[in-house]
């Protein structure tokens, strides 16, 4: 387990190196790529490598290393990459998540042996043998520690998809915030909860000694100014909200 612990960071460690790209760089890249220019390719895929690495944490426990759970999900990246074109208007991490999480979500169901009677297939005697139900902690794959209950979803859950497009947004924001005022960046990243839990206002006016009406204001600035630099009208959105 430290082994693979150490492996990780050290993949951190070198993927963190890559040089995020802005909108411009992006489009840039998705007309190579449509063109068929395999090195925008990697290029568009390094830069965002780190946000797979958080994708896969939001499904540790779930039957798959938090390493294979990274390998998946840069194939769906690199999936998600050959169809990225400018003309989505959105940025790369938001149009690649589904493509991210399916790729992770498909591995974890194969790891963890589960059993699925194929659509085609006649509703004979064997294949209601083979498919009857099982008990929610019943082992799977093998494993008397992995149980259905680690990998079949909690309807009252929150939907992973929602919270994945979220944290896609949150990735961009944290993008843009370097280029902020120092005061304006720790605002907005106090708020939107870029380095923990997101804060309220009046915590951050507590924190920083000011009124809460001056925190209002100037994350209302911060926000027009993020809203400049970005063409993602869902981040705008979500801004905004």
């Amino acid at each position: 387990m430290d082994k693979d612990k150490k492996s990780l960071n050290a993949y951190l460690h070198e993927i963190g190196r890559e040089k995020l790209l802005s909108d411009e760089e992006e489009r840039q890249l998705a007309d190579r790529i449509q063109g068929g220019d395999s090195r925008a390719i990697d290029r568009l895929t390094s830069a965002n490598l780190t946000y797979v690495v958080s994708l896969a944490h939001q499904y540790e426990g779930r039957g798959l290393a938090v390493e294979d759970l990274v390998s998946e999900g840069n194939i769906g990246m690199l999936r998600a990459a050959t169809k990225f074109s400018s003309a989505q208007d959105k940025r790369f991490v938001t149009f690649a998540a589904p493509y991210i999480r399916e790729a992770m979500e498909q591995a974890i169901e194969q790891q963890a042996g589960l059993y699925r009677v194929p659509r085609n297939v006649s509703d004979t005697k064997l294949e209601k043998k083979r498919s009857h139900a099982l008990s929610i902690d019943a082992p799977v794959g093998g494993s008397h520690e992995l149980s259905l209950g680690h990998v079949i979803p909690d309807q009252n859950a929150t939907v992973p998809g929602d919270k994945l497009e979220n944290e896609a947004l949150l990735f961009e924001l944290r993008s843009l915030v370097d280029a902020l005022e120092e005061r304006d960046r720790q605002v907005v990243r106090s708020l939107y909860g870029l380095d923990g839990e997101p804060k309220t206002m009046m915590q951050v006016a507590l924190i920083m000694g000011l009124k809460r009406e001056r925190v209002r204001q100037i994350r209302d600035k911060a926000i027009r100014a993020i809203c400049r630099m970005t063409k993602n009208s869902e981040l705008r959105d979500y801004l905004r909200s």
